[in-house]
């Protein structure tokens, strides 16, 4: 049983403990974590200018005004060309450091450190998903994330103990739950708690909502019982996860997961409800994590099951080797022994200097010296007994694959100096001394205190904002859970930009595509993807839409554009989708060094096709 020595106190069994995590799921965890990271960048990567470079939407002066004083950015240091691209590739390098459990908790921190970072820079673009990644990385920095599942796991080998506890899993379940619990909360309006009408509301709204959601959003017998579910569960399940009970926690996860995959299939939220379920996996109980194991053990393979391994027990490297290819191939109960505890396999290493295989017990005086395979025969020996001999068709042939043993054995100790730098200390995984304590407890304190004085009913008696503003800033870890809250937008609305090309074609310049006027199917293709959107919405919230339009002016691509927003009451009834729009005129911009006849002729068909709606 793994524990920390800071563990605090319990009035119940370790493994019972909400607090107490199992270390594969923390391992899963890193893995599912990493890959939401990747996927986040590669999402990114095709709008990179506009949301990064220092030619972007938001210049750095107005970066660093944006925010408190106190909040930081690596993206500041410098706003030459060169920096960001540094940084993105310097994220990208610890995110598969993360995924393959390579100093996994400086990877978690690098992480934390580019995505806080990167959140500072342009925080037009973020959403709530963006906030969740940045809490859970810096918590998740304080976790034995390299335990399980790991390189670091098959370098040291096995550790005892699946249990963990100490300051860092109070912190991250409970910066996780407060995700919930505060949105819950923050959900002060009527539509939610009184007349029932705020799901009817959000699925109205035609810029967020899914195909799926439209199917059933006119049933009002259904969405407002639904909505009022819905306020409870937010506040209520997060707090069932913390009473010590199976019954209670197994409920709450999968109340929480259950709305999760809800908003998933009604609404068009990016990556907010994937990064919330990851972040809950390291809350899954102990015993369903057992339970997992032995379902997962029963239906595995057997085969290799009675494969002996021999290496050299002065080269850690060997070990690892070993250990590595087991992994590789799904090989589960084969026998790892020191190859000097072996007659035949001490007589093979000291004439050739090889690892060996044998199949079936091997006694005290050896096998015959015909069973055991050496070298590189026996790496195609090995993998062709596994569950996965489909491998041995990417191996190498006899002969270059001797040439590549031989080359490898005989730089396997600059390959072990390598691992150990790569690696670090043993005694060292996954954990933290005093002064890791001491930062994790401030910085669960100082959220907590940050959701506390930011709760209106709260700082409308006694505004402590100013107080605690500084130490969240500077953490990086500000947060406000307002998912539709206090209640959903009371308008329904959507957006088009009718855009003059300088070559005398237009476009819809969000969409790609033609300009449409009819309500959009998927709003954020509507949009170019759903951080435009939430950069066009949050600019016009600002009274700030003309940086939207200097951006694109400044790609020398465009002559003008409108900026039309359609809208309509949200009536949070199934009457809302019969309401008709009414157009507004949002914004209007010319680029330099155009035709002022083309773009008055274009402004003129615009304002037709407009009114003729």
């Amino acid at each position: 049983m793994t524990t920390s020595t800071s563990a605090p106190a319990s009035f119940y069994p370790l493994e019972r403990s909400p607090f107490t995590f199992d270390l594969r799921a923390v391992g899963l965890f890193r893995i599912l974590l990493a890959l939401t990271i990747l996927f986040d960048q590669a999402v990114r990567m095709g709008d990179w200018d506009a949301f990064h470079s220092a030619e972007g939407l938001l210049s750095l002066a107005d970066s660093r005004s944006w925010d408190h004083a106190w909040l930081w950015s690596l993206y500041w240091l410098s706003d030459g060309p060169w920096l960001p691209y540094v940084l993105e590739a310097l994220r990208f390098v610890a995110s598969i450091a993360l995924l393959a459990g390579i100093r996994s908790r400086l990877a978690a921190f690098t992480l934390f450190v580019l995505l806080a970072s990167a959140a500072a820079r342009n925080p037009l673009l973020l959403q709530g998903g963006d906030k969740v990644l940045v809490v859970m990385t810096f918590f998740a920095a304080f976790l034995p994330l390299g335990q399980r599942f790991s390189m670091t796991r098959l370098w040291f080998g096995e550790s005892e103990g699946t249990l963990y506890r100490s300051a860092a899993t109070w912190a991250f379940a409970v910066q996780v739950l407060l995700v919930w619990f505060m949105s819950g909360i923050l959900k002060t309006g009527e539509q939610w708690w009184s007349d029932g009408t705020a799901i009817s509301m959000a699925l109205h709204l035609e810029a967020f909502t899914s195909e799926f959601a439209r199917l059933w959003r006119h049933w009002d017998w259904l969405v407002q019982p639904m909505t009022l579910f819905v306020f409870w569960l937010e506040c209520l399940a997060p707090l069932l996860l913390l009473v010590p009970v199976l019954w209670c926690r197994v409920a709450g996860l999968v109340l929480l997961v259950g709305l999760e995959v809800g908003i998933w299939l009604s609404l068009e939220v990016g990556l907010f409800p994937l990064i919330s379920v990851v972040s809950l996996v390291p809350l899954v109980p102990h015993r369903i994590v057992d339970a997992a194991a032995d379902w997962w053990r029963a239906r595995a393979s057997t085969r290799g099951a009675g494969l002996v391994l021999f290496f050299d027990r002065d080269c850690r490297f060997c070990a690892f080797a070993c250990r590595l290819l087991l992994a590789w191939t799904g090989i589960r109960n084969a026998t790892l022994r020191e190859a000097q505890s072996d007659a035949v396999a001490a007589r093979i290493l000291e004439d050739s200097f090889a690892w060996s295989v044998v199949e079936g017990p091997a006694g005290p005086g050896g096998a015959p010296a015909p069973d055991y395979r050496r070298g590189w025969e026996a790496v195609l020996f090995l993998v062709a007994r596994s569950p996965r001999p489909w491998i041995g068709r990417l191996l190498p042939g006899p002969a270059a694959g001797e040439r590549l043993y031989g080359l490898i054995g005989r730089r396997r100790g600059s390959l072990g100096s390598a691992g150990a730098m790569a690696f670090g200390r043993g005694d060292a995984r996954g954990r933290h001394g005093e002064v890791g304590r001491f930062v994790v407890a401030a910085a669960i304190l100082v959220v907590l205190a940050w959701n506390a004085v930011t709760y209106p009913p709260l700082h409308e008696r006694l505004d402590l904002r100013p107080v605690v503003e500084p130490l969240a800033a500077a953490f990086n870890l500000k947060q406000y859970w307002s998912m539709f809250a206090p209640y959903p937008y009371r308008n329904d609305f959507w957006h088009v930009m009718p855009a003059l090309r300088r070559d005398g074609s237009t476009v819809d310049l969000l969409s790609g595509m033609p300009v449409s006027l009819e309500p959009p199917r998927d709003g954020p293709d509507r949009y170019g993807g759903y951080r435009w959107r939430k950069t066009v919405i949050r600019s016009l919230q600002r009274e700030e839409i003309e940086r939207v339009f200097r951006y694109h002016c400044r790609t020398g691509r465009w002559a003008a554009f409108d900026l039309w927003e359609f809208t309509r009451p949200n009536l949070g009834t199934a009457e809302t989708a019969a309401t008709p729009y009414s157009a507004i005129r949002a914004g209007r911009w010319q680029c330099g060094a155009v035709d002022p006849d083309r773009v008055a002729a274009f402004r003129r068909d615009v304002d037709a096709e407009i009114e003729a709606y």
